[in-house]
């Protein structure tokens, strides 16, 4: 039997499942499988995804036949100390539809999250994807909003008002201290004296990961926004997208194009690591933030769900 990847927790293949299912991790020989169920991602990124102790995929089968497949992978987000689960795909097969397969998929990737002391699950859905709000509405999961996509990305040469620039974050005490603070602003958790250098260490390894981007606007030496900036690899194909977690402008900076001027930045960056598309998710109250992620070409796609631990 393929174990997939071995440092992975596995305590969430205990739920229950259809008759004659099986769920396992999926593995660095599951690449057929992975066509039968419409994946195209590559031997070379399905390797690397097994053999990644954040990604937790869960092949499903029933006699030896792949039925389908959920895409779990766990992210750290600046401030924040644990772990959030996102799901990047799930599939069944149209003939093992309606038999519960995708809700014991789901069920055990939440069980694996769980088992890790995650804060919230996270995914995103399109407008036409009505089962899908259903299975994950019925597992727990709240739309809190929308999440907006550019693709193919764009740049628009969005330059700031006078006298501020963007650069990118560094692992200095200042960067670290300049990012949390405009975090908290924005409804992040506020760092406590018990959970900071738990946050410091999250920050370093965000800064020197290779998959990162996320830059500091300043204004007269001071940090005035932040744009927290990761790229990830879609299962589907294996084609690398860019993913904005966090957007921020302190209110008294607002009105001088530095918000448009970072996800400009950030689109830029994008482009230039191949990135074919660019998401963001974004609360359904702020309606500004809504309205400047169209001015720079962005569309709404659909809505962001999320489970809390």
């Amino acid at each position: 039997m393929n174990l997939g990847n071995p440092d992975s927790p596995v305590g969430g293949l205990a739920v229950p499942r259809p008759e004659g299912v099986e769920i396992r991790p999926l593995g660095r020989d599951d690449g057929s499988a992975l066509q039968a169920l419409g994946f195209s991602p590559g031997a070379a990124f399905l390797g690397q995804l097994v053999g990644d102790v954040d990604c937790s995929g869960l092949l499903a089968t029933h006699d030896d036949e792949p039925t389908g497949l959920i895409d779990f992978r766990f992210r750290r987000r600046l401030n924040h100390a644990t772990f959030e689960g996102w799901v990047g795909d799930l599939r069944v097969v149209g003939a093992h539809r309606g038999r519960g397969i995708g809700r014991a998929l789901l069920a055990a990737a939440i069980a694996e999250w769980r088992l890790r002391g995650g804060h919230q699950v996270e995914v995103e859905l399109r407008r036409d994807q009505s089962a899908a709000f259903g299975l994950f509405g019925a597992a727990g999961f709240s739309d809190l909003g929308k999440f907006y996509e550019i693709a193919p990305v764009a740049v628009r040469a969005i330059e700031p008002a006078p006298g501020v620039e963007i650069a990118r974050i560094t692992d200095d005490d200042a960067d670290f201290e300049s990012t949390t603070r405009l975090l908290a602003e924005l409804g992040r958790p506020a760092p406590t004296d018990e959970k900071l250098p738990a946050l410091r260490r999250t920050f370093a390894m965000h800064v020197a990961r290779a998959e990162t981007g996320s830059m500091l606007a300043r204004a007269d030496g001071r940090a005035v926004g932040f744009i927290s900036l990761e790229f990830r690899r879609r299962l589907v194909d294996g084609l690398l997208e860019a993913w904005i977690p966090d957007l921020i402008v302190t209110e008294a900076a607002r009105g001088r194009d530095i918000g448009a001027a970072l996800l400009d930045a950030a689109f830029a960056e994008a482009l230039t690591r191949g990135a074919v598309a660019a998401k963001l998710e974004s609360g359904s109250q702020r309606l500004v933030a809504h309205r400047l992620y169209e001015v720079v070409g962005m569309a709404d796609a659909g809505s962001y769900l999320t489970l809390p631990r």
